[in-house]
């Protein structure tokens, strides 16, 4: 009789099973004897040992000369990094989570809405979020500089590039990569309505309620869309970046203070 082993299976570090993972947290029993898990958008775990794994396999990888260059810069670029927030495996599942309550609201619509992504910021969170919504719709991009090459938003942002589609009468999308003190956004909004749409909603990869100094007002039957909510901190990866830099990241770490504090 053949003997029957059991097969292991090895994942990558970041410990992707499926491209949408489950929240281990949302199929536990609730009951007050067992507390259970918050979900990973409400907690701010210290991601540590992640990164260490992910240096690991960089440094196998790097001795195979193709990779090698590109392996170098990436390893680089994560040494800068304190540590991480959220794995590019948690990034995925919780796009996939909010491109479900997107979608399921736009198919609603009679006709086709507008999403909008804020350059350079949302490049890597609006594709990955339009993917997923099976319903109709229109593509642009608007660049609105407040940051430049610091931390800290000027309060004056400035549209410097508009959009190329025509958004009177349709329902809007901005897609932001984060929302921290509201003054962008706020200014983006005002430009849309000008421009006639007849309602503006707002889904950002991350929401900072911390640092906010203006309070945003949608539009219309508009409704505000969030992935994570971010702890007070300098934060970089998956579109974020300082300087333009670590925008590449596949996952959200916050970067050392020393990479961006000046003596």
């Amino acid at each position: 009789m053949a003997t029957i082993r059991p097969v292991v299976v090895t994942t990558r570090d970041s410990g992707i099973l499926a491209r949408f993972p489950t929240n281990p947290a949302s199929s536990q029993p609730r009951n007050s004897a067992t507390p259970t898990r918050p979900p990973a958008h409400h907690r701010l775990p210290n991601k540590s040992p992640a990164l260490r794994a992910r240096r690991r396999r960089h440094a196998t990888l790097s001795a195979v000369p193709a990779a090698s260059a590109a392996v170098a810069a990436m390893v680089s670029a994560e040494s800068d990094i304190e540590r991480v927030l959220w794995t590019e495996a948690e990034v995925a599942a919780r796009v996939g989570e909010v491109a479900a309550e997107l979608a399921a609201d736009l198919r609603a619509l009679t006709e086709p809405a507008v999403v909008v992504g804020v350059a350079t910021g949302a490049f890597l969170f609006l594709p990955d979020l339009v993917r997923r919504v099976d319903a109709p719709l229109a593509v642009d991009f608007v660049r609105v500089e407040s940051y430049g090459g610091g931390t800290e938003s000027s309060g004056k942002p400035r549209i410097t590039a508009d959009l190329k589609v025509d958004v009177a009468g349709k329902h809007v999308v901005v897609v932001e990569d984060i929302v921290d003190t509201g003054n962008t956004l706020s200014c983006l909004i005002a430009h849309l309505e000008k421009k006639g749409a007849s309602s503006i909603s707002v889904c950002t990869f991350l929401d900072k309620p911390a640092r906010r100094k203006v309070n945003v007002q949608l539009v219309g039957d508009g409704k505000f869309y969030s992935g994570f909510e971010c702890p007070d901190c300098f934060v970089v990866g998956y579109g974020l970046d300082y300087a333009e830099l670590y925008r590449n990241l596949p996952y959200v770490g916050v970067l050392k203070p020393e990479k961006y504090k000046k003596d």
